[in-house]
């Protein structure tokens, strides 16, 4: 919903050029692309551990991914990153083992289904390094511009878990709600050579009841104007008390989409 109000207002804003409005002081970047992660991780309590990959058998999915960047050309204000990622997956298996989730107990055929939303904002510092000229060899090249972020990234995550018993359809499913806010701090680099940007960051805090850890590595290319491509590995994971249950969620995978520069 938020990216509904946000976008079509800063597209409307990169149509004018005023120098000395102060939407002129506002670097826009969007992105939109798909996210290609394996699921894994585990549900443990009092009688045992089940595995989501070698019990419920998850393994690789799609998830779709968005983001808005805000680059502001002001005095003692940070930079904007809002971001945001939902998974849905199902799955079917045959338990080789007694295992418990939630008020549930499952020994047969079970049909499981998760719901997995992932809506970050990122508030950071930037600071640039430029480049210069360098001779290898006879030859001029330039060595490239860094860019260093240090910042916040306050995050929410909503995770939804159902088992439902195929065995006896009667029974109510058993169920796994996980929301959670968590405030991280935040790290990057970024590197930029012509046509290409270079970036890493990362973010990770534990609380006693929860903890997430996340951080991904890319490249951009720009292949015309402000349209980039891109390309990432991206790792998110969580750990948080629900209850009874312990539930430790983890997606690592990679993420390919379009970035546009107003």
């Amino acid at each position: 919903m938020i990216f509904r109000l946000l976008l079509p207002f800063f597209m409307t804003l990169s149509l004018f050029g005023a120098e000395n409005a102060w939407y002129s002081k506002i670097d826009t970047k969007i992105e939109a692309g798909i996210y290609l992660p394996s699921s894994s991780g585990t549900i443990s309590n009092i009688v045992g551990e089940s595995n989501f990959k070698d019990d419920f058998g998850y393994s690789n999915t799609e998830a779709t991914y968005l983001a808005l960047n805000l680059l502001l050309d002001y005095d003692y204000v940070p930079n904007l990153n809002i971001n945001y990622f939902n998974m849905q997956d199902n799955q079917s298996a045959t338990l080789t083992k007694t295992l418990k989730v939630a008020d549930g107990t499952f020994s047969s055929n079970v049909a499981t289904v998760i719901d997995y939303q992932v809506f970050s904002v990122i508030i950071y510092q930037d600071l640039k390094l430029k480049g210069k000229m360098t001779s290898w060899f006879g030859k001029s090249f330039y060595s490239g511009d860094m860019e260093f972020d240090i910042g916040l990234n306050t995050k929410l995550i909503k995770w939804n878990y159902e088992v439902q018993d195929l065995s006896d359809t009667t029974k109510s499913p058993s169920w796994i709600h996980v929301s959670e806010f968590i405030p991280l701090p935040y790290i990057g680099m970024k590197y930029y050579l012509y046509n290409l940007i270079m970036y890493a960051d990362a973010s990770a805090l534990a609380f006693s009841s929860a903890k997430s850890t996340s951080y991904q590595v890319g490249l951009d290319y720009r292949v015309v104007g402000g349209l980039y491509l891109s390309a990432a590995y991206m790792y998110e994971q969580f750990k948080v008390l629900e209850q009874q249950d312990t539930v430790d969620f983890k997606t690592a995978g990679y993420k390919f989409s379009f970035k546009y520069a107003f």
